[in-house]
């Protein structure tokens, strides 16, 4: 017999949960989530978790403090450990950032974003670490902080079940079922199951399933990697967290971890696609000796700082750099969550609110307006002040 649902949810990372668990607070009707691996299995699993509301856009400023407010209160407003730890966040450019940075800080306080601008000098007393000279702007924002990606994950997996969503792992999904404009499930590799309504929530991977449909999501993968450095022990010890970095000059991130490890990432977009099924995990020797001297630049004392390994996740970049939230045309009933670009993560608990009201309501909030999937035919891109579409 085959099976059926009233939803189906394609992606068991941050995003797919997320919805998931939504729908089922909603009772939508029997919510089934497939996932190919494991929860968590895939680009989730590499994030970097950093929860910030540094964005160059007053609708991503919004969604980004909403989204901070859930992970502060986590237990309260979803159930389980996200793992969220504040450590604050600065932010530093040289000359040619400094026009950009203040207009984003002045936003971002129109908003009541607690972040303030500061001065070279300024930057080692809030930033305790953080290397001031060549620095001509800067801000701070106290509220940011950091989460346990896995955690998150399997929270939001652990509370759609307790709402009565069905959670699959190692279930391959290949192919999205249509009849005439309507979406009639998808095709598995053990079989097929029916359902009227199908959300692709699986980051790079809903590109190829689109494409069983028609459908062409302006998405590419590309890879990025992430340095894992052991902090020298009299620079916090194993306890101790610093803040969070953007270093918009040497075009890096810093990410405090637990254990006294520091990640450092790259905020430079990458423009070569990468086969999401089969690109380099790991660093190369080269990526680890540079990415090694910026974090060192940034934060002097990770000069003296261990190589720990690390590894390279996979972003599913719009031409923007900012997601699809909507539904697919022409289908009624093919949902679409993904080309997040780098911030999924962060916004992950307000955009499965999002997407639960669309699907149940077929309404958008306002602020969701700005995702439409015809914006890249229609010449609606969103354009951030940051040359980097990391940074939002």
């Amino acid at each position: 017999m085959t099976e059926r649902a009233d939803i189906l949810v394609i992606g068991g990372g941050v995003m797919g949960t997320s919805i998931a668990y939504h729908l089922s607070r909603q009772k939508a009707g029997r919510v089934l989530l497939l996932e190919r691996r494991a929860i968590c299995s895939g680009t989730t699993g590499h994030s970097g978790a950093i929860i910030r509301q540094h964005y160059s856009n007053d609708f991503t400023i919004r969604m980004a403090k909403e989204s901070l407010h859930i992970f502060q209160h986590f237990d309260e407003l979803v159930g389980g450990d996200c793992g969220f730890i504040t450590t604050g966040m600065i932010v530093v450019t040289n000359e040619q950032g400094a026009e950009a940075l203040h207009a984003n800080v002045t936003l971002q306080q129109e908003h009541g974003v607690n972040t303030q601008l500061l001065n070279g000098s300024e930057v080692s007393q809030a930033a305790p670490g953080y290397k001031g000279e060549g620095v001509a702007l800067a801000c701070y924002e106290p509220d940011a902080g950091v989460a346990d990606p896995m955690a998150t994950t399997y929270s939001f997996a652990h509370r759609a079940r307790d709402y009565g969503a069905i959670i699959r792992e190692g279930v391959t999904v290949t192919h999205i079922l249509q009849q005439h404009d309507n979406v009639a499930g998808v095709r598995t590799v053990d079989g097929d199951i029916l359902a009227p309504i199908v959300v692709l929530a699986a980051n790079g991977w809903s590109v190829p399933l689109a494409q069983t449909a028609g459908i062409t999501l302006p998405i590419i993968p590309t890879r990025h990697p992430m340095l894992s450095l052991r902090r020298p022990h009299d620079f916090g010890g194993r306890h101790g967290l610093h803040a969070i970095g953007l270093d918009i000059t040497r075009q890096i991130y810093l990410r405090p971890d637990l254990g006294g490890v520091t990640l450092i990432g790259s905020t430079e977009d990458v423009l070569v696609a990468s086969d999401p099924d089969h690109y380099s995990q790991g660093l190369s020797e080269e990526e680890i000796a540079n990415f090694s001297r910026r974090a060192a630049d940034s934060i002097p004392a990770l000069a003296r700082a261990v190589p720990r390994g690390g590894w390279a996740g996979i972003y599913d970049d719009t031409p923007d750099y900012h997601p699809i939230l909507d539904r697919l045309e022409p289908y009624t009933g093919l949902y679409c969550a993904a080309g997040f670009s780098g911030h999924g993560f962060k916004l992950s608990p307000l955009i499965g609110q999002w997407m639960a009201r669309l699907i149940l309501t077929a309404s958008k909030p306002a602020d969701m307006q700005p995702f439409a999937f015809d914006r890249f035919a229609s010449g609606k891109e969103i354009r951030p002040r940051y040359p980097s579409g990391v940074l939002g």
